[in-house]
């Protein structure tokens, strides 16, 4: 009878159901049949999980120069590339300013038979290709046209390889012209890293093909773009009317400093971009705002550092309620007259997924808070991901109602909010079944030292995997401070040992004020404690990890394509849930 576990079928569904790397290597170790499927999934990379991102150029190279056939046959497997050096360095030619480059050459590039290996392989389909920082003194004179090769949908690249797409190879075994070279070419990330700020090449590489996603991202760094270069962006822009996706990711982006350029509509009553399904910005200020309404299919919507414009907030808030149709809000006001707004936002679209806003500058009163925070549980059922910068405590019964009115909540992230719960509490909450990160401030177990006995400590333990079976690390990342999280000795003493609050304070005390500073109490101990029994991850970013992974996974559901910052390739071990994390 046949072993099922050496049939390729039954492999790569076994294969297929393995999210963490280190697994992967090892069912690579089996035998050339599991060899095999584990490679493919090693080598196809990802659009935005830099857990399963490509190997590096070091590791491109030190496979290339053991076995070409080896090297041919990973290659093949390959779906989304991403050549870039395992720790960029700093361009000390880009002084003053912080220019991060590639200081290490790919050998494949150096012959176009190896480069075709690894940018064109025959029976391959490429789909998406990403250089995110410039590879010092790579020659591409005679493989330029292998930058972008007829399968190609996605593009993402620095750029100082805008000049080098627009060109065409000498050595091009058959002239492609700009219609067939740009055919299947559908979303373009640029990232900004030239010291003079030039356009010119990005503009003509706009005006010759027709995208449906447009990324570009200038570093914080940076100084803003030169009006110039912003009345040249614009107008090439304008004339992608297949656009359902665009995002400006750059610091000091004033709109209302090019309003003639900024000419985004026809006759004011049709959008620039009719498909337009995602905006993300920066920069922005009233003129945009003006066109929220009229892009009628907006589903996305991301919003950053609020122009200092007089009533900008009220403005805002009116026009985005005015889109019906949109899932994610994330939008940074600086300052709210009024916690109405929330709602008007909330019940001006009913098909909210996301929830994220921030407010600079502005205090609300915490009972306020609470009964806006209510509000909004029963106006978004359809909730996945809840960000709210508001200082408030809750309770059980509060949370219970966060699993009867979101039960698709992956994200709650509430950094300002405190829980208030007792085991009685926790025991009666129904499973928050797809909550995969909880950030709060502070999480008060009543009578800690009570709960830190044995049996009672157990009863949580069970209860919090009950109520959070997918939660994938801390909830109160300012316990990874705690000393005391490092001293095992001292979270497994007894109620009546230790120092800190007395039991009669801690009764008194059993729902601490906002702004209580529970640093070494027994409140932090018993959290502490918990955390360790449950595995949990030292990794005080896992919340923004999730949060990331959420955000682009529903770029590619929505578009097709996520929008990727610069510092995932930077520092990629922050942006994946799964990357190996000490514990």
């Amino acid at each position: 009878m046949t072993n099922p576990l050496l049939l390729p079928e039954i492999v790569g569904l076994v294969i297929g159901n393995i999210h963490i790397v280190p697994d992967l290597l090892n069912c690579a170790c089996v035998n050339s049949i599991w060899s095999t499927e584990a490679l493919k999934k090693l080598y196809q990379g990802s659009l935005n999980d830099m857990q399963f991102r490509t190997p590096d150029i070091e590791s491109i190279n030190s496979l290339f120069v053991a076995s070409r056939k080896r090297f041919a046959r990973n290659m093949g497997f390959v779906k989304h590339l991403l050549l870039f050096p395992a720790a960029p360095a700093i361009d000390d030619a880009a002084e003053p300013r912080t220019r991060l480059a590639c200081f290490q050459r790919c050998r494949a590039m150096r012959h176009r038979q190896d480069a075709e290996l690894l940018l064109q392989q025959k029976g391959r389909r490429l789909a998406s290709l990403t250089i995110p920082f410039e590879i010092i003194d790579q020659d591409w004179s005679h493989i330029s046209d292998l930058l972008l090769t007829p399968t190609i949908e996605f593009l993402a690249i620095d750029d100082y390889y805008c000049e080098i797409l627009m060109a065409s190879s000498r050595y091009s075994r058959a002239p492609i012209g700009p219609a067939d070279k740009f055919a299947n070419f559908k979303a373009l990330t640029i990232y900004q890293s030239r010291l003079d700020g030039n356009i010119d090449e990005l503009c003509r590489l706009l005006r010759a093909c027709v995208l449906q996603f447009f990324h570009t991202q200038e570093p914080h760094t940076f100084d803003s773009l030169p009006g110039s270069n912003t009345e040249k962006l614009l107008p090439c822009l304008r004339l992608q009317q297949n656009l359902r996706a665009l995002a400006l990711i750059t610091p000091n982006w004033d709109p209302l400093l090019t309003s003639e350029s900024l000419s985004l509509t026809e006759e004011n009553h049709r959008s620039a971009w009719p498909k337009l399904k995602a905006l993300s910005l920066r920069g922005w200020g009233p003129l945009w705002l003006e066109q929220l309404p009229k892009f009628e299919g907006l589903q996305i919507l991301r919003l950053k550092k609020p122009p200092r414009v007089h009533n900008i907030t009220q403005i805002a808030i009116d026009n985005i309620a005015k889109c019906r149709h949109l899932q994610v809000i994330d939008v940074t006001f600086d300052g709210l007259v009024d916690l109405k707004a929330f709602l008007d936002i909330a019940h001006g679209c009913p098909l909210l997924r996301g929830f994220s806003v921030m407010h600079l500058g502005f205090r609300v009163e915490a009972g306020r808070a609470k009964d806006l925070f209510m509000d909004l549980t029963r106006a978004l059922p359809r909730l996945e991901f809840l960000h709210l910068s508001l200082e408030f405590q809750m309770d059980g019964t509060m949370l219970q109602d966060i699993a009867c009115h979101f039960p698709r909540l992956s994200v709650l992230d509430l950094p300002q909010g405190q829980l208030i719960i007792s085991l009685a509490s926790m025991m009666e909450i129904q499973p928050l079944r797809h909550l995969e990160s909880m950030h709060l401030s502070r999480i008060y177990f009543t009578n800690p030292r009570r709960m830190m006995q044995e049996d009672n400590f157990q009863s949580i333990v069970a209860e919090w995997r009950r109520v959070f079976p997918k939660l994938l690390g801390m909830s109160c990342p300012a316990d990874f401070y705690s000393g005391s999280y490092l001293q095992v000795d001292e979270l497994n003493q007894g109620p009546e040992d230790g120092d800190g609050v007395s039991v009669d304070e801690e009764v008194l005390r059993s729902a601490p004020e906002l702004g209580f500073d529970d640093y070494e109490s027994h409140w932090m101990r018993l959290r502490t404690k918990l955390w360790r029994a449950l595995g949990y991850r030292r990794d005080q970013l896992i919340n923004d990890k999730v949060q990331y992974m959420w955000q682009t996974n529903l770029g590619i559901e929505t578009i097709g394509w996520p929008v990727v910052p610069l510092g995932a390739f930077s520092d990629p071990d922050s942006y994946s849930t799964t990357t190996n994390c000490l514990r």
